[in-house]
């Protein structure tokens, strides 16, 4: 796990991946900016306090204020796991660059259609959104609340990054397998990316990263599952 981390993190240099941060900053800030303007134009239709006077005018002003203030929350809660779910789209860019410089004598991956590339991570952005909205009465529980975001994250992050990268070499079946090889590692690797995801100016290069660390990590459990049907054989 640890070398797959290092090596993604030399790579950081490749121009693909600038290129893919690039475009995923820009759509996770127009992601951002519509998030906010949305939750503002609900805050529209809380019920104001009609009438003149002091106290009035403090309570509209007072729930005009929570309203903004919610909304900048929730675009910054999920404007990581926005810009995850964009960097799925560019997923084939990234896994490319590094399958290109690390496995070179490997066979090419399937091409996966932008069509496909867009619904999974439409697919993968709802998945979290409802996981996290079933939770979210735990979330209102202190300590616990940081347990369940991590681990319920955790494992969500480290399945949905192995599974669009591997999926570009093989049939779902096959994909469930090589990722049961080693679970714990994977899960491990999805508590850290959620951690990491929480940290300001670092989680918008983490989703790139992780994609690249998974390549390293599908590749290892391809080359395990191989090595281990050649010896049964």
């Amino acid at each position: 796990m640890i070398d797959a981390i290092g090596k993604a993190i030399a790579q950081m240099s490749d121009p693909k991946f600038r290129s893919v941060l690039i475009k995923s900053i820009l759509v996770s800030i127009l992601a951002f900016a519509v998030t906010v303007i949305a939750v503002m134009e609900l805050g529209d239709f809380i019920p104001r306090m009609e009438g003149d006077g002091f106290f009035t005018d403090f309570v509209n002003g007072l729930i005009a204020v929570l309203t903004g203030g919610a909304a900048f929350i929730i675009a910054g809660f999920g404007f990581p796991i926005v810009m995850s779910a964009v960097i799925g789209i560019f997923l084939d860019d990234i896994a490319d660059a590094v399958e290109a410089k690390h496995y070179p004598s490997d066979s090419k991956a399937r091409d996966v259609p932008l069509w496909s590339s867009i619904w999974d991570s439409v697919k993968f952005l709802g998945v979290i959104v409802l996981c996290n909205l079933v939770a979210l009465p735990l979330y209102l529980i202190p300590v616990v609340n940081l347990f369940v975001y991590y681990l319920l994250n955790g494992y969500l992050l480290s399945r949905e990054f192995f599974q669009q990268v591997a999926i570009r070499h093989h049939e779902m079946s096959e994909v469930n397998k090589l990722r049961k090889i080693d679970g714990f590692e994977l899960f491990l690797i999805g508590v850290a990316i959620t951690f990491s995801l929480t940290i300001p100016i670092v989680n918008l290069i983490v989703p790139i990263i992780a994609t690249a660390a998974m390549v390293h990590l599908y590749k290892n459990r391809a080359a395990k599952k191989t090595a281990t049907a050649v010896d049964v054989v």
